[in-house]
């Protein structure tokens, strides 16, 4: 099969690889219609992920149909079009039977090594999902394979940065980077509060947030415009989804005191300078989500498949799978909001 491979950092390649096999009992074999390139893939891309496996194939977003199911699988049948989560988690351990997913002792993430076991994803042809009962959701005609393909990551994440930040009707709410998770978060809160602040440094993700019916400001102008919209409070809720120590220092700034920053970008910074005493005087909450669509994407899916939200709005770039370094490479300069790849042609 055809598969997007990271040969090494910096070089992703488009090889013909083995065809996945059943390996466990509960796997199944989904033959991929269209997948996406998200900002974690970007980790591995440039040599930020300890341990990854050159060779590994990449790609945590995909679509596809059933094609083969191992003798345990009793749900997922063949010929079902299907979205995985982007993470696998084994729904036995003491994380998971308490509705914890994203910390499951067994986790693996599609598309990684390394700092996972490894599991190749589903830019390409065809993906091995293990436990696919639990890992695959049946789609309806009614929802598209692009906009499905979103249920994977960047959805929930969005959705989840609001969720645990304990988002209420009429709060005003800040998104500090609009990449597709901000976005998606973007979306989420409009239907929420009462006033959508996006900041971002792109001038064209801060047009796509006004189409979505923020007001988009760049990080210079930030602070003057929530003044304004709270009577110099601060805001409600602050989601950092730009992934950067500015983008965290400037959420810590534009919150008002006993609100909550709500960080989904990306960190691995181990010294990032917290200031306390800020922090305990305002009675700022800090929460960090990774996401959790094993728990809302049946919800976001109802919502999609109403006409409630549209996710595909923020795709700027659709590619066959055989361009798939091009839109790496449109990705990575951020001269593209959103790649989807299809596998199929």
């Amino acid at each position: 099969m055809r598969a997007v491979v990271l040969v090494a950092p910096g070089d992703v390649q488009v090889l013909t690889v083995p065809d996945p096999e059943i390996m466990d009992p509960g796997d199944a074999i989904v033959r991929v219609r269209q997948s996406a390139i998200c900002g974690a893939d970007l980790f591995p891309f440039h040599g930020l992920t300890p341990g990854f496996e050159n060779g590994t194939v990449l790609g945590h977003e995909f679509v596809g149909e059933v094609v083969a199911t191992g003798t345990a699988v009793d749900r997922i049948q063949i010929g079902q079009r299907v979205v995985a989560t982007s993470t696998i988690s084994d729904g036995v351990c003491d994380h998971c039977l308490r509705g914890r997913p994203s910390q499951c002792r067994g986790r693996s993430l599609f598309g990684y090594s390394g700092v996972y076991p490894r599991l190749d994803g589903g830019q390409a042809e065809l993906v091995r999902v293990p436990i696919a009962d639990r890992v695959l959701l049946v789609l309806d005609d009614a929802v598209s394979d692009e906009a499905a393909v979103f249920l994977a990551d960047v959805l929930p994440t969005g959705y989840g940065a609001l969720k645990r930040a304990g988002t209420t009707l009429g709060d005003v709410v800040v998104i500090v980077g609009c990449g597709p998770v901000g976005l998606m978060a973007v979306m989420c809160a409009m239907r929420l509060a009462v006033n959508v602040i996006a900041v971002d440094t792109v001038p064209e993700r801060r047009n796509l947030a006004e189409r979505l019916g923020a007001r988009a400001v760049s990080p210079e102008g930030s602070s003057a415009l929530v003044d304004e919209l709270t009577n110099g409070l601060g805001a409600d809720v602050v989601v950092e989804a730009a992934g950067t120590p500015g983008g965290l220092t400037q959420a810590l700034g534009l919150v008002r005191g006993r609100g909550v920053v709500s960080v989904v970008g990306a960190h691995f910074e181990p010294d990032y300078p917290l200031d306390n005493g800020h922090m305990f005087e305002r009675e700022i909450s800090l929460v960090f989500t990774i996401g959790d669509p094993f728990n809302d994407r049946a919800r976001l899916l109802d919502l999609m498949r109403n006409g409630v939200l549209d996710p595909t709005v923020v795709v700027s770039h659709r590619m066959p799978l055989e361009k798939a370094a091009a839109g790496y490479a449109l990705f990575d300069s951020r001269n593209a909001t959103k790649v989807v790849l299809d596998c199929s042609l």
